[in-house]
Formats: structure tokens, sequence, C-alpha cells
């Protein structure tokens, strides 16, 4: 029987003795993720660690890697892993160094191993920041008849996600036409088990950031589609409660009414995540030094940008940095007074000049947010001022083309 043993080191541990089962230790550690070592056994874990590449393993990837969480937090946020060893021996309390045994036939990691997994690569791509730890829970001395019933327990929790129930029910059906013969129409996840680099939530966060019927717009406006980044289960939930309520009649549908824009929204939000370093970089700055630029690792090699057909680039804007500066153009976003549905002020192609206008302005306004010391992605995602300032910005700017159209105007009147 093969045995293997790993060195790990913990800002803290503890250790309690079962209440039942006296040969069985417990031990709780904290420890850095970029101290867990790699090439731990997964014998015992009910699940191998693949299918990295379905979103929920993205996710979790994203929040380790600080892009889409704030850096301490995964911890908080992940259950952890828990690991079934011969035993655990102290090699230096000081330092919190462990040293774990392994039986590589019938243990190690029995929950957790993703998560696992996830780390390694991580490690391997240098992406952890140094305030990033997780949870490692070990176990010794769990006889043969106990490992199965653990590894059966500890793996139950798995809960099918909202959005395979809704896409079963047909409440994503109409998303699906609107999208239909698109080049990246394949590249959407509809249900949990899907692989795709985008899914259904995607789509619903483009929506809802430019729903002009839950969040009108005023140059007094108070409140911001944030939940579209910051919580994707709202608009999700919304989503579905709106088609639940109009099924019968989905004209009336709010989100069915922001159809229009679905394509070119998610356009736009390319656009933006592929310009703004270069858009930086030429007004002088130092994108490289930005938290909130993504860099491809060494296997991707590049980003792509499906929704605007742009060139690959080894650079691009983070999501949490994204959304605020795509809300920002609600503020072009009107009803449709013949159909009800909502639409551009004077066409996509009008909201592309604008970018490239005021586009320098609403990432140079961004930029000042991290010189602030809101250097985090997710903190500038979630940044309900950062919103207010940029959807204001380009209220300003359409407030200034309609008094220049009046102007215009003007003339021509006195003229007849």
């Amino acid at each position: 029987m093969g045995k293997s043993v790993h060195r790990i080191r913990a800002f803290e541990m503890r250790k309690i003795s079962h209440p039942v089962f006296s040969d069985i230790d417990k031990y709780w550690l904290t420890v850095a993720a970029k101290d867990f070592p790699a090439g731990i056994s997964t014998s015992a874990n009910a699940r191998d660690p693949v299918g990295l590449n379905r979103r929920v393993y993205k996710d979790v990837r994203s929040s380790l890697d600080g892009i889409t969480a704030t850096p301490g937090s995964f911890d908080l946020m992940n259950k952890g892993i828990t690991i079934l060893a011969r035993a655990v021996k102290l090699i230096d309390k000081a330092e919190g160094l462990l040293d774990i045994v392994i039986d590589d036939d019938d243990g190690g990691i029995v929950d957790g191993a993703h998560t696992a997994k996830i780390i390694e690569e991580a490690n391997e791509d240098g992406s952890i920041p140094d305030e990033q730890f997780v949870e490692v829970y070990i176990r010794t001395g769990v006889n043969d008849e106990l490992i199965s019933d653990i590894a059966r327990g500890l793996n139950t929790g798995i809960q099918v996600a909202p959005q395979s129930i809704y896409n079963i029910a047909g409440v994503f059906d109409w998303l699906k036409e609107e999208i239909n013969g698109q080049s990246y129409t394949d590249r959407i996840s509809w249900r949990e088990s899907d692989d795709e680099d985008y899914d259904v939530r995607d789509l619903i966060a483009v929506l809802e950031v430019f729903n002009i019927f839950d969040f009108p717009n005023d140059v007094n406006v108070g409140k911001h589609p944030i939940s579209a980044y910051e919580k994707w289960s709202v608009p999700l939930k919304k989503f579905a409660d709106d088609f639940e309520e109009n099924k019968d009649a989905l004209k009336n549908s709010k989100y069915y009414r922001l159809r229009h824009l679905l394509k070119d929204g998610l356009a736009l939000y390319d656009q933006i995540r592929h310009d703004f370093r270069e858009m930086h970089n030429e007004d002088g700055g130092r994108a490289g030094k930005m938290n909130i630029i993504e860099q491809a690792s060494a296997h991707r090699g590049s980003f792509d940008f499906p929704f605007a057909s742009l060139p690959e680039n080894e650079y691009r804007l983070t999501k949490g940095a994204t959304f605020p500066i795509l809300a920002a153009f609600r503020a072009y976003v009107e009803e449709n007074p013949k159909t009800g549905d909502a639409r551009w002020r004077g066409g996509f192609d009008r909201i592309l000049k604008v970018w490239e206008d005021v586009g320098l302005n609403l990432v140079e306004e961004t930029f000042q947010l991290t010189r602030e010391g809101v250097r985090n992605p997710d903190a500038i995602g979630k940044n309900r001022k950062h919103w207010a300032n940029l959807y204001m910005r380009l209220q300003v700017r359409l407030l200034q083309e309609r008094l220049q159209e009046q102007q215009e105007k003007a003339p021509a009147r006195r003229r007849k």
C-alpha cells in the first residue's frame, strides 16, 4: 500500500479528539493558498477533480485570483479541503510546519479535490495573492468502514443550480432565439453542467445594466443596477419571476422588451474590456501595474472577444471594473413610444461613437479610483459612488448633445 508525505505550513492549527471514536483526531488548519502542497492523493474523493472548465469552477478560480472577490476572503467563501491521513507530525511549531502522512490508495483528499486542483493550477501560474487562505481539515485514525460513508456524506452538498431548473422550464427559450445564429451561440452555458466560457447569467446581467424599466433614467437617479455584477442571483431570479408573470403575454415582460439591446450590449462589453488598457496607455498611463487588468496565463495565451469579434489580446479589463462603465450607457437607452421596447438613442453606432469620444474619461475615472485605494476589481464593481459618477458623466454628455441639437434646429426654424 503506497504512502506519501506532504509538508504544509499552517498560519494557525487546532486539534481536537473525536467525542465518539477515540482513535480519530480532527485537525483544523488555516493555510496560505500559495503554501498548499500539490499532488495529494484524491483516492478517497467521490468526485475526480476534472471538468475545471465548468463555470462554477471558473468562478472559484476567479475569486482565488482576487479578480471577482476581495483578496483575503477566499477562506470565507470556500468550504475548504478535507483530508484523510495516517498521521500528522509537527515539524516546527514556531514556523507552523507539519508533515501529513497519506495512504495514497485509500486516503488523501476526501472533499475539496476541485479546490485543491484549482489552487495547484493557480500556483503554477503564480496568480494567487499572498492574502488568500484556505481552510484545511485533516482526519486521522479513520477506519476503512467509515471512509466511504464520509466521502458520500461530504459530497452530497452540491445542489442543482437555479439556472439549470429554469432552463428545463423554458425560461430562457426566447434568449436562445435572440442570439441564435451568432458566432458565440455555442459558447453560452444554459445549465450548471455546461462548461462554456459564458453562461446565461452573463446575458441577463447585460440586460439588467440597461434595465430602464426598473432603473429609470434621470439626472437625479438614486438607484443603479449594481446587482448585475454584485449578486447574479438577484437579476436571475427577477428574470425568472418576470417570465413566469408574463409567459402568456411575453411582450409585457420587462426583459423581453430589453431584447433589442442584448447583442449590442454584449458587443459593447467586449469593446470596453478590449480597449481599456490601450486607452489608458495612450494617455500616458501604465496599465501593466493595474490590478484591474487581467493578463492571460501562459496556458491560455490570449483572451478572445467573441461578442464584438475583436482581435485576440493578451490583456483585458476585469469584469468588476467593466460593469460600472458598461452600465453608464443606460443613459443612452430609451423606450420606443410605439412598441414599448427599449432602444438606443440614435442607434448603436452612436453608442460606439460615444465610447470612442468619452471612453478615455471613463477609463481615467476608473483609474483614479484605484489611485484612491480601491484597487481590487471586485470592490470597484460594487462601488456605488463609482457607478453613479460614471452614469452621471454620460447623462451630462447626453444633455450637452440635446442642447446642441436644439441650438442647431433654432436657426432653421427662424428661417422658415
